[in-house]
This record gives C-alpha cells, sequence and structure tokens, in this order.
C-alpha cells in the first residue's frame, strides 16, 4: 500500500524558508567553480604570438582601447592571436603606492611588451635598461617617428653601485616615443597623454613584433590636435 501526498505551495514555501540558503550556496559554489575551471583551462596564446600593451591611465576603458587597437594589430602583426591592452589605474600623485607596485612589479617579472607611461616613469625605468634602444629602428624606418618631437622619449643609462652611488654610463640614446603630438590617444581614448612615452620592454621576448606593432600604433594616433590642447 502506498501513501501518496500532494505536496501543497505552504510547505514549499516553509522548506524554501528555511533551507533556501543550502541551494543558494550550491549555486554560487558551482558558478565558482565553472569560473575557475575555465580560467585554468581556457586556450592562452603563447608570448610570441600576443602583445601586451600596458597603459597607465585612470580614464581610459579597457573594451574601447582593445577595439583601438584590434584593426591595427590584424593589419600589421596578423601573425599575432591577441593584442591586449592592461590598464594600470592610477588615482594620480606622488602617494599612489599601489599603483607603483603594480609596474615595478609587471617591469621586473618580464610581463607587457610595449609600455604606456607617464615621462617620469619611463625615464625612470628607461634609466635603468628596462626599454629597447630604438634608434636604429627610427634609422632604419622601421618606426616611423617622423615629425614627432623625441626630446623627452631620449635617456641615459645609469648603473648604480654597491655603495648606492649612482653613475652615468655612455650618451642619451632614444629608450622612448613621447606621445604628445599622437592626439587619438586623447580624442579618441581620453587618454591625457601629453606627457606619456611609448616604449618597448627589453625583456618582453617579442621584440621585432612589437616594434612593427608600435609602429603601426603610432601611425594610428597621429591626427588632428584638438582644442583642448591648444
Amino acid at each position: 500500500m502506498k501513501l501518496r501526498t500532494k505536496l501543497s505551495w505552504h510547505e514549499v514555501r516553509n522548506h524554501l524558508r528555511y533551507q533556501g540558503w543550502l541551494y543558494l550556496l550550491f549555486c554560487v559554489l558551482a558558478f565558482g567553480l565553472t569560473s575557475l575551471v575555465y580560467t585554468q583551462t581556457a586556450y592562452r596564446p603563447p608570448q610570441d604570438r600576443r602583445i601586451d600593451l600596458y597603459i597607465r591611465s585612470s580614464s581610459a576603458e579597457q573594451e574601447q582601447v582593445n577595439a583601438f587597437l584590434e584593426p591595427v594589430w590584424r593589419q600589421a602583426v596578423p601573425e599575432m592571436e591577441l593584442v591586449n591592452a592592461v590598464l594600470l589605474m592610477s588615482a594620480g600623485g606622488a602617494n599612489d603606492y599601489y599603483a607603483d607596485m603594480q609596474l615595478v612589479t609587471y617591469i621586473a617579472a618580464a610581463e607587457g611588451d610595449i609600455y604606456m607611461l607617464p615621462s617620469s616613469e619611463f625615464k625612470r625605468f628607461a634609466s635603468q635598461g628596462a626599454f629597447v634602444a630604438l634608434d636604429d629602428a627610427i634609422r632604419d624606418g622601421r618606426v616611423d617617428a617622423s615629425n614627432l618631437s623625441l626630446a623627452a622619449g631620449r635617456v641615459k643609462l645609469v648603473e648604480t653601485g654597491s655603495d648606492g652611488t649612482t653613475t652615468v654610463v655612455g650618451e642619451a640614446r632614444q629608450y622612448g616615443i613621447p606621445t604628445k603630438e599622437l592626439y587619438n590617444f586623447a580624442t579618441e581614448l581620453l587618454i591625457d597623454n601629453r606627457d606619456m612615452v611609448l616604449a618597448v620592454a627589453v625583456n618582453s621576448g617579442n621584440e621585432q613584433a612589437a616594434l612593427t606593432f608600435l609602429d603601426a600604433l603610432i601611425q594610428r594616433a597621429r591626427g588632428e590636435k584638438p582644442d583642448f590642447f591648444k
């Protein structure tokens, strides 16, 4: 003999009232586990098939920057599977320790192929040998920097002795491309680029493709001087 009791809405409501948190917890755990598995197993292009552009900016938007970059890299370096922007957010000012720590960590870990930094940060890292000298690339036309003011991208290397003293080594070389006259960064991406410099990381492991993309990015960023720059 089987007893069948019809389940009422009142019983369901009471059950959910006291046990509903278990279902919620299960959903959260299931979502988290799925995200973790996807993150760990999702395909990632190898380093020699991608270019990462690190930009110090608190006003740019990730999706907008990547949309700006995509047609550039697909035409200039189609062999690359991905060119991705990484925005190093900054609240600005001399006390922005977190953003400074981020930047030091990325450069020390040889992450990123191209950096777009305020000139003070660019010069600090360039003087320590963090970026590729661009003199030859500019001279032979691989990087077209014509009609751009390049003085802010010239830096002398500095060596630090065991006693903490610093010594200037050699002559100034072109380690970066100032972006002041690359107005499309400001008009299309809302990046205040008046005191910023583009540079290729010396430890990127993808130098030739990075230089080719750098040149294409420079040409794409040329534009009419906006009124707010005048």
